[in-house]
């Protein structure tokens, strides 16, 4: 057993999380500062247009994003259940096995994307105003999905390993790539659109680069060549544990495309623009809690193969009160400042700015119920249970936010579209906390029942 292992085992939970969470969330905050960036530069140098092609392209991210995240879940909690259960070599193939998949649907996505790029961005529901935009920052991203999937689902894999701080320090790597290539390209050189999708496209190669090369290196999690090869039995089970993610992931992307529609329907250009920055502060009070969900994650599946039982549930009860506590933080920030967070996006708008303040109100009031549900339904995604986060997941898109996105409207205009958010994260709220609750009751008779054995 190695010394992570043992940490992982015996450590005190509280320092753990502190010590995995931390990173994680930096590194989270570090991918917001680049859209962050992308945002400010075009919103200063390009304007109302160029943050709606960006609100246009949020929903294609999405989709590739959501591949990311099926493997990252699926294959970090997989490896770290077998790691649990003592069988490294079994943890390297699943390593192998993602990179494989990756490197195969990255191919087919490029190759689509670039096809048919028009039609997907027209799809998407760019306006005549950002179409162009639209495309021309999408042709820089599409050739680099590969290194983009690798960066989003390999850094799981890095703190898997204990090793929070360098899956930390290359988000941070791609940041700074990001940041620097935005100012030279967009204020500097006057590109624009095409500036800043090259930089962003930049900034996922460096990061997939510098995985690839550790997990080469790696005596932990090594990336060997045999081991990177289709493995049907391998991918099943990451796909059984991590589909709920890429659901997850490819529904929100349905959601934002159809919360697009409505929204320039109801409200036109400025509805759009204002979605672009809305969406972004959305992502802002997410951070907190999601670091500490990647932050547990590790702790969590080790644990559970381990069959300790007990500690799973005061993993449990230490992540999601602290989850509560800074997602209320985070809230508050934004909410009492909304003007000033606003104008930093906004130049010489008054009335996008006005649009955008009223928005947060209404659209981001109360993320304390995506906080309590997001933390019980990744907790079964870490333990391998993932058929429960999936069937939350479509009863939170599929079944309220999707059509109360057509229903609220009616009422409400514009207004009632930015409440769908809202509304079906409270029921969910709900429903995912007496879910969990029934979970620590079984864990409870779990953990009696090895006692009494023991």
């Amino acid at each position: 057993m190695t010394h992570q292992e043992k940490e992982f085992r015996d450590g005190n939970i509280l320092s753990l999380l502190i010590r995995f969470s931390i990173p994680a969330t930096f590194a989270i905050l570090i991918g917001i500062i680049y859209n962050v960036t992308d945002r400010y530069y075009i919103g200063q140098a390009v304007g109302r247009n160029g943050i709606s092609a960006l609100a246009v392209t949020f929903p294609i991210l999405l989709v590739l994003s959501a591949t990311g995240v099926l493997f990252s879940i699926g294959g970090c909690a997989l490896a770290g259940i077998k790691m649990g259960e003592e069988k490294i070599e079994d943890a390297r193939k699943v390593l192998g096995t993602c990179f494989f998949a990756l490197i195969t649907i990255g191919a087919v996505y490029t190759i689509f994307g670039m096809l048919f790029l028009e039609e997907i961005v027209s799809f998407m529901g760019a306006t005549e105003n950002s179409f162009a935009y639209a495309v021309e920052y999408n042709k820089y991203l599409f050739p680099v999905t590969i290194f983009q999937l690798i960066y989003i689902t390999y850094c799981s894999f890095v703190r898997l390993e204990g090793r929070p701080m360098e899956s930390m320090i290359i988000n941070l790597a791609s940041a700074i790539v990001n940041i620097v290539l935005d100012y030279i390209l967009i204020m500097r050189y006057g590109m624009g659109m095409k500036g800043a999708a090259i930089a962003t496209a930049i900034a996922n190669v460096v990061p997939g680069i510098i995985l690839i090369y550790h997990f080469l290196k790696s005596d932990i999690l090594t990336l060997k060549m045999k081991y990177i090869r289709y493995n049907h039995d391998l991918l099943k089970k990451v796909f059984y544990i991590g589909n709920s993610g890429f659901l997850n992931q490819f529904l929100n992307g349905a959601y934002v495309y159809i919360l697009n529609i409505q929204l320039a329907k109801y409200g036109g250009d400025i509805a759009l623009a204002g979605m672009g920055i809305l969406s972004l502060l959305r992502t802002c009070i997410n951070t907190g809690y999601m670091g500490l969900n990647q932050g547990r994650q590790p702790l969590l599946s080790y644990n559970w193969g381990a069959k300790n039982y007990e500690r799973v549930k005061k993993i449990f009860y230490s992540s999601i009160t602290l989850t509560a506590i800074i997602s209320i933080f985070l809230l508050f920030a934004v909410i009492v400042n909304a003007h000033t967070v606003v104008n930093f996006f906004v130049k010489n708008d008054l009335e996008l700015t006005e649009y955008t303040i009223r928005g947060t109100y209404i659209h981001l009031g109360l993320m304390i119920s995506t906080a309590i549900y997001l933390s019980c339904t990744n907790y079964f995604q870490a333990v391998g249970k993932g058929m429960i986060t999936t069937r939350f997941i479509i009863l939170r898109l599929a079944v309220l936010s999707i059509p109360l996105t057509y229903i609220l409207p009616i009422f409400w205009g514009a207004d009632g579209v930015l409440m769908s958010f809202p509304a079906a994260d409270t029921i969910c709220c709900i429903g995912a906390a007496y879910v969990m609750w029934k979970e620590l009751k079984l864990l409870t008779k779990k953990a009696e029942k090895q006692k009494r054995y023991n």
